[in-house]
C-alpha cells in the first residue's frame, strides 16, 4: 500500500504482472475479511476508511460525483499549483489528480490532506480553527495564510446553485474563506451534481460572472446550461 494506506487497482496490476481483474477479486477478498474497503479504482486500509466514514457519515459517493471528480482532475496540467475546497466532490477531484506530474495541492480540507498522504505530490495543509461539525479548517489565521499565495486552480464545491444568482453555501464564515481562496486562484472550478441547482443556501459566495468553469453531471437542465454559458461560464459535463 502507499504510504496513505491506499492501493490502486492498475498500479497493482503492472506490479505483479497480473491482469485488472485479479487484483479486483483480490480486493474484494481482503474486503470481505475486513482488512480494506473497495473505492473506485482500488481500496483503502480499514483504519483509513473509518476515518472518511466519520467524516462524511451519510454522504456516500454516488457514481455522479465520481465522474465528476475524474473529469475536472483532468484540468490540472503537469506542475500547476491546486487548491482543493472541503466537499466530498471535491475529495473525488483530489482523488483523481495526477500523481506524476509535479502538482502541489493546498487545502483546508482534513479528508484530502488524508487523501493524498503518501503520495507523490506536494501537500500544504493551511491551519485555523476546526469547524466542529465538518473536518476542515477555517477562520482569519486560514484567510492570512492565503493572502500570501497563488494558485493555478480552485477546485470548490456548493451547497446550492442558481444559473442566474450564483452559487452558494450554508456557512457564512466558510462564505468567506471560498472567496478568499477564489482571489488567489487564475481558474475557479466549481464541481457539483446538477440537484444543487435551484437550490439557494444561507451565503452566496460568486456570482456566475465570477466562476471560469462547471463540471457537472449529465442531467443538467438545458436552461441552467445556457443561462451559464452566457455568462462566460464554461461547462463540463462528466460521463
Amino acid at each position: 500500500m502507499h504510504g496513505g494506506g491506499r492501493v490502486q487497482v492498475r498500479e497493482l496490476a503492472a506490479r505483479f504482472a497480473v491482469s485488472e481483474m485479479t487484483i479486483r477479486r483480490d480486493l474484494t477478498a481482503l474486503q470481505r475479511g475486513g482488512h480494506l474497503v473497495r473505492t473506485h479504482g482500488g481500496g483503502v486500509a480499514v483504519d483509513r476508511a473509518d476515518f472518511l466514514q466519520r467524516a462524511f457519515p451519510s454522504a456516500a459517493v454516488s457514481p455522479e460525483k465520481a465522474a465528476i471528480g475524474r473529469a475536472a482532475a483532468i484540468l490540472v496540467g503537469p506542475g500547476q499549483t491546486v487548491m482543493v475546497d472541503t466537499g466530498t466532490t471535491a475529495l473525488e477531484v483530489a482523488r483523481n489528480l495526477p500523481r506524476d506530474a509535479g502538482i502541489t495541492v493546498a487545502t483546508t480540507s482534513l479528508c484530502v490532506a488524508e487523501e493524498l498522504y503518501g503520495e507523490p505530490l506536494n501537500v500544504l495543509l493551511l491551519g485555523g480553527f476546526m469547524r466542529k461539525e465538518f473536518p476542515s479548517l477555517y477562520g482569519p489565521i486560514t484567510e492570512n495564510m492565503l493572502r500570501a499565495l497563488h494558485v493555478d486552480v480552485l477546485f470548490i464545491g456548493c451547497d446550492g446553485a442558481d444559473s442566474e444568482a450564483g452559487f452558494y453555501t450554508a456557512d457564512l464564515h466558510v462564505s468567506s474563506l471560498e472567496q478568499a481562496m477564489m482571489r488567489i486562484s487564475d481558474r475557479v472550478v466549481v464541481v457539483t451534481e446538477s440537484g444543487k441547482f435551484g437550490k439557494r443556501a444561507f451565503a452566496r459566495y460568486a456570482v456566475p460572472e465570477e466562476i471560469h468553469t462547471l463540471v457537472t453531471d449529465p442531467a443538467l437542465a438545458d436552461r441552467d446550461r445556457k443561462n451559464l454559458e452566457e455568462r462566460g461560464v464554461a461547462v463540463v459535463v462528466a460521463d
